[in-house]
Order: structure tokens, then sequence, then C-alpha cells
């Protein structure tokens, strides 16, 4: 597994703003800014440790941490990290200031453009994944309810599989 690490969390609802590059980005040829670097992982403390699975080489991952609140929508984005996409599986902690009720959402931005891909039905044409990895049938929004997961003081230890619904 690569262990990706970084910097203390910070909220940000900007994707524009310009910033330099983190030393990651320099080398991979992304535009990966330091505000969205990942926490430093660490045993048993009050943080998220999320393992992403299913990327392949190029790109990037972008994961996004919400509460209950504005669930899925801008305003309720409460993290969000972005690091190189990897073959391996990704580990990505982020760092959290009480214990609660959480959810994940992750994708594989493949062509590093900062973009879902989307159909016209709104179906994600690059990989994606949810907290509890639920299994959304129907064309709609996941709820907060599916995705949810309680992070005691300790921190919680979760797995994303993501899932390429355009193939």
């Amino acid at each position: 597994m690569l262990a990706v690490l970084g910097a203390p969390a910070v909220a940000f609802a900007d994707d524009e703003t310009p910033e330099p590059r983190s030393q990651i980005g320099i080398e991979t040829g992304l535009e990966l800014y330091d505000r969205d670097k990942a926490d430093t992982c660490v045993p048993d403390a009050l943080q998220i440790r999320a393992t992403i699975e299913g990327t392949t080489q190029g790109g990037m991952v972008k994961v996004e941490l919400f509460g209950e609140r504005d669930f899925l929508k801008k305003s309720g984005k409460l993290r969000r990290i972005r690091v190189p996409a990897t073959d391996e599986a990704l580990k990505i902690c982020i760092n959290l200031p009480a214990p609660g009720d959480f959810a994940l959402v992750a994708y594989h931005d493949m062509d590093g453009d900062r973009r879902l891909k989307k159909a016209w039905n709104f179906k994600p044409l690059e990989p994606y994944g949810l907290s509890n990895n639920p299994q959304i049938k129907s064309l709609r929004m996941p709820k907060f309810a599916e995705t949810r997961f309680e992070v005691p003081m300790n921190g919680a230890d979760i797995t994303i599989r993501l899932v390429d619904l355009s193939k």
C-alpha cells in the first residue's frame, strides 16, 4: 500500500485558487495544492484512515469528507484530499477535530482535469466510490444513511472500493 502523508486538515471551498505546486505535483506533472494533502497516518489517532482500492496509474484520486448536513453539496464539504493515482491501493488519512458520523466520497480523476466526468443521465464515467461501498442501483444520489460511519476517539479504518460504471 502507498501511504500518503501531508499537512493538517483545513477546509477550502475554492478549487481555482492558484498556489505553488506541492512536491508530489511537480513529480507527476499534476497541479496538486498543499492544502489538498492528506494528513500523516497515526494508529489510534482521531482520524479517518481510508484505503482506496481500484485505482490505476495516472491522473489523481480525489476524496471528500462530509457530515450529514448538506451531504454531497459544496457547502457541506468538510475537507478535500487529492493525491496522484497509482496501481496500488492508496491509504489516505484525514485528521478530525471531534468524533462523530462522517461519510467519504472518492473518485479517480483519470485525466487530472479536476472534474468527475458524467454521462447525460449523471452516471459517473470515471471510477468512483463511497464509504460503506453501497450499491446504488437506480439513477439517484446516495443518501448519507447509506454512506455514514462512526469515528470514535481512536479513529476509524475504512476501505472504499472504486467502481467503474463506464465498462
